[in-house]
C-alpha cells in the first residue's frame, strides 16, 4: 500500500479522536456558558463521572444515554457534538491532507461547532467567536503566502456575496413588519465565511444550509419550528458540504449554463 495514503489514513484516524474529544469538551463549555472548571457531573444528581465514562461517542453508547448512577438522561447533544466534531476533522483531513491549509480550516471547524451549540442552546452567536474566525483567515492569509491584493480581493466578494444584501433586505423587512426577522448573529456569520468561501460557493452554502433548516423544522425539529430555528448550526454544516465537495458541485452547475 501506498505510504502516502497510510499517513493520510492514520492522521484521519487521529483527527476524528481528536474532534470527538473537541466535540465533548465544547458541549461542556457551551453547557456552561465558558470554559468547563473542575471535574465533569452529572447534571441530574451530581455524580463526579470517572474515565470510562468520559470516553467520547462511546460512554454514550455503552450507557444508552442515560447516567449509571441515577439514570437521567444525558442530553444528545453530547454525542451529536462528538459525532459531528469526529466526522469533520476526519473529513478535513482526507480533503487537505497534512498542511498549512488544514490547520486553517480545523480551527475554524471548531470553532463553528462551538458556535452552533452555543446557538442552539441560547439562541446567539457570541462576537468573540466571530472575531477569533476573522483572526484564524486573517493570520493563515499571511502563513500560506497568498497573494495579497487577489486573496483580499476574492475574500471581500465571498464576504459581502450574501451578507450585504441579506443586512439590507432584513432592514426593509424589519421597517415594513415592525420586528426583528433576520438575526444580526446570522448576518455576520455569513460575513465571517464569506472570507473562506468564494461568492459561488456562499450561495451554494445558503441554499444548503435553508435546505437543511426545512428540513429539519418539517421533521424531528417540527415542535421547536415554532418559535426561533438556530440558523447557525445549519450554515456551519452547510460550510463543511461546500468546503468539502463544493467545487465538482460548482463546475458541474456551471456546465450546464454553458
Amino acid at each position: 500500500m501506498d505510504i502516502d495514503l497510510l499517513l493520510n489514513l492514520y492522521l484521519t484516524l487521529w483527527l476524528a479522536v481528536l474532534g470527538a474529544v473537541l466535540g465533548s469538551f465544547l458541549c461542556c463549555a457551551a453547557d456552561r456558558g465558558g470554559l468547563p472548571a473542575g471535574r465533569s457531573r452529572c447534571d441530574s444528581c451530581g455524580h463526579v463521572l470517572g474515565a470510562g465514562e468520559l470516553i467520547p461517542i462511546f460512554s454514550y453508547l455503552f450507557s444508552h444515554g442515560r447516567c449509571r448512577h441515577c439514570g437521567g438522561a444525558i442530553p444528545v447533544r453530547c454525542l451529536t457534538a462528538e459525532l459531528a466534531g469526529a466526522a469533520g476533522f476526519a473529513a478535513l483531513g482526507l480533503k487537505f491532507g497534512p498542511s498549512l491549509e488544514l490547520a486553517m480550516q480545523l480551527i475554524l471547524a471548531g470553532l463553528l461547532l462551538l458556535l452552533s451549540l452555543v446557538d442552539w442552546t441560547a439562541h446567539v452567536l457570541p462576537d468573540k467567536l466571530l472575531l477569533a474566525a476573522i483572526v484564524n483567515r486573517m493570520a493563515f492569509l499571511v502563513l500560506l503566502r497568498e497573494p495579497l491584493e487577489e486573496t483580499l480581493l476574492q475574500m471581500a466578494l465571498g464576504a459581502f456575496s450574501v451578507s450585504l444584501p441579506l443586512l439590507l433586505l432584513s432592514l426593509v423587512m424589519d421597517w415594513l413588519l415592525k420586528k426583528d426577522t433576520l438575526g444580526g448573529g446570522d448576518i455576520k456569520l455569513l460575513f465571517v465565511l464569506g472570507l473562506y468561501l468564494s461568492w459561488l460557493e456562499m450561495l451554494l452554502a445558503v441554499v444548503l444550509a435553508c435546505g437543511l433548516a426545512l428540513v429539519w423544522a418539517a421533521g424531528p425539529g417540527r415542535r421547536q419550528a415554532r418559535g426561533e430555528i438556530p440558523f447557525g448550526p445549519f450554515l456551519a454544516a452547510a460550510w463543511l458540504a461546500v468546503t468539502l465537495f463544493g467545487a465538482p458541485w460548482i463546475q458541474w452547475y456551471l456546465s450546464l449554463l454553458g
